[in-house]
């Protein structure tokens, strides 16, 4: 059995290494906020990394979901990532945009990189959420 002590790294960016990890694959990342009463409340979600920046991840949602509805009243979020026993974790704060072309354009990006057409995305309001990375835990 592995040390689980020496196989833990925590850094404050996605470092290159970390980014080709997360993104040679599709990931369904399980999303962390917390609820009105403290409680964790997990979301599969789609993501997108900026190609520019090393500390921030990109994620959409309707306008009003219950991850938006928490996240304006406490923008701290986790994100988890997993490849069997292998996992990271971002954790961070999120910043929400209703620029509406602005939501529009990010979930059309990750629609066309999750292989679904960008149509069924025009309807309803968006919300743009950017997560500011504070720590990055990978676990192997």
């Amino acid at each position: 059995m592995r040390n689980m002590a020496s196989s833990m790294v925590t850094e404050t960016t996605i470092t290159p290494e970390l980014r080709e990890w997360l993104l040679k694959k599709l990931r369904f990342p399980v999303m962390a906020t917390i609820g009105k009463d403290g409680m964790p409340s997990l979301s599969v979600i789609w993501f997108g990394l900026d190609p520019k920046r090393d500390d921030v991840v990109r994620l959409n949602t309707l306008a009003g979901r219950v991850k938006d509805r928490h996240l304006r009243r406490d923008p701290r979020v986790s994100l988890c990532f997993e490849d069997g026993t292998d996992y990271v974790t971002i954790e961070g704060r999120a910043e929400l945009s209703d620029d509406h072309e602005r939501a529009l354009a990010n979930i059309w990006a990750m629609a066309r990189r999750y292989g679904q057409g960008e149509g069924s995305f025009a309807m309803g309001d968006r919300v743009d959420i950017t997560v500011h990375v504070e720590r990055v835990i990978r676990h192997r």
